[in-house]
């Protein structure tokens, strides 16, 4: 399939699909006339690609994955090294995020009580 048709299909843009093919995501082939070629494999790695983006990974971490995926040459214990580093993070995010909110309900509550002193201070001097 041409280019057109892959943008169609994946929802992923021509400068998407041109970017993943310099990054290795996606293969093409060259036809005589210099057109890209894509094979339905092109279509299932988008859809992985875009997963795996939605679950956070990164675009070389699923280089990685795909890579391997190819060369099938990840097993499970690279599978749980992988996973492993990915919940950690997903863990650390999730901390920093309880951190934040802390913060931000703190920070409500001393302004509303700042907010009302100052309703309080303005009633009483009128």
């Amino acid at each position: 399939m041409r280019i057109g048709e892959l943008e169609k299909r994946s929802g992923a843009s021509r400068h998407t699909l041109r970017y993943y093919e310099s990054l290795g995501l996606i293969h093409t082939t060259r036809s005589g006339n210099n057109y890209r070629a894509y094979n339905p494999q092109a279509l299932e790695d988008l859809t992985f690609i875009q997963q795996a983006q939605n679950m956070g990974f990164s675009l070389g971490e699923i280089r990685e994955i795909l890579q391997a995926r190819r060369e099938q040459q990840m097993d499970c214990a690279q599978g749980a090294v992988l996973v492993t580093h990915k919940l950690a993070e997903v863990e650390q995010k999730i901390a920093d995020l309880h951190q934040l909110r802390d913060f931000l309900r703190s920070e409500k509550l001393r302004l509303e009580a700042s907010a009302a002193e100052q309703v309080a201070i303005a009633r009483a001097h009128s």
